[in-house]
């Protein structure tokens, strides 16, 4: 892919009239994953080169908003270091597809970035983020309640809410396949994500797992849980 052009692509983009971007989401059919399905793509992942990624990091412009290695300083963007690898290459095939577009504009420059991407751009994209290293976004932890304690070992039986540990893993540093690691990641950008599964705008989920999940929660333990996993700390190192 020769991102020289990639520049002026998206600068095109993402410079056309509001009215076009509507016509681009509602034309925007895409069947949700199925566990079927998803197995088989990221069998089929091609083998990322991490040298190859960092170089596309900045032809690519990711730099932009998730910040060198990975590390954003905006609360508006996800840290990618040191995340999931399989999770990595799922969301930018979601956002090249349009399965994932939480309409909040951010997501439509993701659109753009990714419509030149080929699936070894994205799995080198992954392979890079990856093995980066990110930093608890606090030196000293917010006093965890025992309810989000709770619901990170144990999750909520009443509810049907399972441990969030079970996924995620005991200190938020991912599961298998698809599942992202959550430890460092920006409170702000956590509790954005997890009410855009409650209110049904981000639909990328495999089985609306997440949705569901989100939809019992209150906005109170959404932000005690975006808290929580911000402040552990990112313990992969880079390579």
């Amino acid at each position: 892919m020769k991102y020289s052009v990639l520049t002026a692509v998206l600068a095109v983009l993402l410079g056309a009239s509001l009215s076009a971007h509507a016509e681009h989401k509602e034309a925007v059919s895409v069947k949700p994953w199925g566990v079927a399905a998803l197995k088989q793509t990221l069998e089929e992942m091609p083998k990322g080169d991490i040298a190859r990624g960092e170089k596309l990091q900045g032809d690519a412009l990711c730099i932009t908003c998730h910040g060198d290695k990975g590390i954003a300083e905006s609360r508006n963007a996800p840290t990618l270091a040191g995340n999931n690898l399989h999770y990595l290459y799922k969301t930018l095939l979601d956002y090249q597809s349009g399965l994932r577009n939480e309409g909040n504009g951010k997501a439509d420059a993701m659109w753009a970035i990714t419509q030149p991407m080929t699936k070894q751009d994205m799995a080198d994209l992954a392979a890079y983020y990856a093995t980066q290293s990110a930093p608890a976004r606090s030196a000293t932890p917010p006093l965890t309640t025992a309810s989000i304690e709770r619901l990170v070992r144990h999750g909520d039986p009443s509810r049907l809410i399972t441990p969030c540990a079970s996924c995620h893993g005991a200190k938020g540093e991912g599961g298998v396949n698809e599942t992202p690691s959550l430890a460092g990641q920006e409170a702000y950008y956590f509790e954005r994500t997890m009410k855009a599964y409650k209110q049904g705008t981000r639909q990328a989920d495999t089985n609306g797992a997440m949705q569901f999940f989100a939809h019992k929660l209150t906005d109170e333990e959404i932000k005690g849980l975006a808290d929580y996993y911000a402040a552990i700390p990112n313990n992969k190192k880079a390579k």
